[in-house]
C-alpha cells in the first residue's frame, strides 16, 4: 500500500474538463498541416549537476568523454496561444518572489538547501510574462510536478486552472517526502489539478495522446519515466508542430544521441522508451521544431 506521506502533492486533484483521448495516428495525420496555435519559449538561467541530467555511465557519453560537472541550463516557460481557447503557460518559468523569499512562498527547508534557489535567474520573471499579454491567463500545462516546473506558481492568479497528469500527483516515490509540502503550499488555495486522461495508444508508438482543445491543435502526450504522469506537448503552428518535451530529455546533447537523464528520474526504462518515442516522433516529421526540457 502506497504511503500517503510519500505523495507528490495531497492537493485534491480531478480528471480535467478539457480534452480527450485520440490515437497517435490520428495526431500524426494532421502534423503535416499548419495550426493555428502561437508558441513563444522564454528562459530563466540555471544550472544542476550533469549527473542528474545525463546518463554519463551510458557508454556514448562515456565514449565523448563527458564528466561530473555542473552544466549551465535553463528553467522555460513556453507560452500558446490559441485563437479562440485563449493564452496558457506550459510550465511556469521563475517568480521573483520565489527566489527571494523562498520560506514566504512555502519552500521547505530541504529544498531552500540543496533545491538551487540561489542559482535562479530570471530575465522576465513569471509575472512580467503574463502580463505582458494583455489577456487574462487561461490555463497552466504542467509537464510534471517538479520544484523548477512550478517554480512560477506564486505568480499564477489563484483561480487559474492547472493541468497535469493523470496520477501525476498521487505518484508515490521517497524524495516526495521533501517536496510535498512545498507542493501543497504552493497549490494551496487553488481548484483542484485538473489532470488529462489518457488512454493506452491502440498503435503502441506512444503510450497516450489527449487532444487537449478538441480541435487537432494541441495535444497532451503522455510520456512517464522522469515521473508517472509526465507530459510532454505538441502544438501545431503556421512554422509546423512544436514539441515541448519537458524532461524526457533535458539536455541537447542527451537529445541528439538518444542519452536519457541520470540521476533525475523515476523509473530508467519507460524513461528510456518515452526518450527514443519522442525522437523517433520527431524524425517522422523533419519539419518539427523540438524544444527540450532546459537546453535549446
Amino acid at each position: 500500500m502506497k504511503m500517503l506521506a510519500f505523495k507528490t502533492t495531497t492537493h485534491e486533484a480531478q480528471p480535467a474538463r478539457i480534452g480527450a483521448p485520440v490515437s497517435a495516428a490520428d495526431m500524426e495525420a494532421l502534423l503535416e498541416v499548419p495550426g493555428p496555435v502561437e508558441v513563444e519559449t522564454i528562459g530563466a538561467d540555471w544550472e544542476a549537476p550533469i549527473t542528474g541530467l545525463l546518463n554519463i555511465k551510458h557508454p556514448k557519453a562515456v565514449a565523448a568523454g563527458i564528466t561530473d560537472h555542473k552544466e549551465p541550463i535553463k528553467i522555460y516557460t513556453h507560452v500558446v496561444r490559441h485563437p479562440t481557447q485563449g493564452f496558457f503557460l506550459v510550465d511556469t518559468g521563475v517568480s521573483r518572489r520565489l527566489v527571494e523569499d523562498p520560506v514566504g512562498v512555502g519552500i521547505g527547508l530541504m529544498l531552500r538547501k540543496y533545491g538551487g534557489i540561489e542559482k535562479m535567474h530570471a530575465q522576465q520573471s513569471t509575472a512580467e510574462i503574463i502580463a505582458a499579454q494583455g489577456v487574462p491567463l487561461n490555463g497552466v500545462f504542467l509537464t510534471h510536478l517538479h520544484l523548477d516546473h512550478v517554480s512560477g506558481l506564486p505568480d499564477v492568479p489563484k483561480n487559474v486552472p492547472i493541468y497535469t497528469g493523470a496520477d501525476e500527483a498521487e505518484a508515490s516515490l521517497f524524495l516526495n517526502l521533501f517536496a510535498q509540502g512545498t507542493n501543497n503550499h504552493l497549490l494551496a488555495g487553488r481548484p483542484p489539478l485538473q489532470e488529462l486522461q489518457f488512454i493506452k495508444d491502440p498503435g503502441g508508438t506512444l503510450e497516450g495522446v489527449n487532444d487537449v482543445f478538441g480541435d487537432g491543435s494541441f495535444f497532451a502526450i503522455l510520456t512517464p519515466g522522469h515521473t508517472t504522469g509526465h507530459l510532454s506537448f505538441l502544438a501545431r503552428t503556421d512554422a509546423g508542430p512544436v514539441l515541448m518535451t519537458g524532461d524526457v530529455s533535458h539536455t541537447r546533447w542527451g537529445w541528439d544521441n538518444g542519452v536519457e537523464p541520470g540521476t533525475y528520474m523515476q523509473e530508467r526504462e519507460p524513461s528510456i522508451k518515452s526518450l527514443l518515442a519522442l525522437k523517433a516522433l520527431s524524425e517522422r516529421h523533419p519539419n518539427m521544431t523540438v524544444k527540450l526540457g532546459h537546453q535549446a
